[in-house]
């Protein structure tokens, strides 16, 4: 069966009446079926958007869950909270339980992460947040491990700044995942930094610097792309995912931010993440 497009239109005669009604018809079956072709494609794309949801949650639920039971059971045993468990190796053990436990739990947490945002199924939840508030707690987590690596973690915060309309959990998310990387590749007597200033025109601007290894220009290219490798000897050396910063940059991203990357072997890496001026709340927020 054919489809045809019809235009219809009056005749007149001499005496300038209308005697009859002419008609155009074109054949428009190719075009329907193209447009039919694209309303399908259009969805299933949106059912295998909610399908991808509703796996990747699933997903989350089901690794999560255990993994939250090892690590649980693991502090159990290690601080003896039901009675003197014997020997310090079972401490001992049940330390490297929990840390490798908390280690696979994080990868996880990664992949999944980054997953959700390539499908397109992450959603902000946005709220007026305190950026220095955020930036402290952000820093709190990587105090210890920087003090077990022997490295320096500075910050240089401002007395106060206007709020940002953002998703706090991500904010954070992306700061940690930015120190985290800076205090991993800095060696021992190294030094990391944190700064965070409002730019009137640009916006927030958050910047970690490190005196880390560095990179060379083509592995910073690989270093903000999910699942490249930049170098299976640091991959050995250096535990990890690798998508750090390219979770960081999508997270930055979403949030209709930009994220730069500056480094040099030997020297260290610079990273500066930037949040639109519209997404600056007028009034600031003052250091508690």
């Amino acid at each position: 069966a054919h489809t045809f497009l019809t235009v219809k239109f009056p005749i007149k005669g001499t005496t300038g009446k209308v005697v009859t009604v002419g008609s155009v018809g074109t054949d428009i079956t190719e075009r329907k079926l193209a447009e039919r072709c694209i309303l399908e494609a259009k969805e299933e794309a949106e059912l295998a958007k909610r399908a991808m949801s509703e796996f990747l949650a699933n997903m989350s639920h089901e690794l999560r869950t255990p993994l939250n039971a090892i690590i649980g059971f693991a502090e159990v045993i290690q601080n003896e909270i039901l009675g003197p468990g014997g020997s310090s190796k079972y401490r001992e053990y049940a330390t490297d339980i929990g840390v490798s436990g908390q280690h696979l739990l994080e990868l996880i947490n990664d992949i999944l992460d980054l997953s959700k945002i390539e499908s397109g199924t992450v959603e902000l939840r946005e709220e007026h947040i305190d950026v220095l508030e955020v930036a402290r707690s952000s820093i709190l987590l990587l105090k210890a491990r920087a003090q077990s690596g022997s490295v320096s973690l500075e910050q240089h915060l401002p007395k106060a700044l206007p709020e940002l309309w953002a998703d706090r959990r991500r904010v954070k998310q992306i700061l940690v995942n930015l120190l985290s990387n800076a205090v991993k590749f800095t060696p021992p007597g190294g030094r990391v930094s944190i700064k965070v200033w409002h730019d009137p025109d640009t916006g927030h601007v958050f910047q970690v610097a490190d005196t880390g290894i560095g990179m060379a220009p083509q592995a910073m290219r690989k270093a903000l792309a999910p699942f490249q490798q930049i170098d299976s000897q640091l991959n050995r050396k250096y535990e990890g995912s690798g998508l750090g910063l390219p979770l960081a940059k999508s997270l930055v991203e979403l949030h209709r931010g930009t994220l730069e990357l500056q480094s040099k072997i030997g020297t260290g890496t610079t990273v500066t993440v930037r949040f639109p001026a519209e997404r600056i709340v007028s009034h600031p927020s003052a250091v508690a």
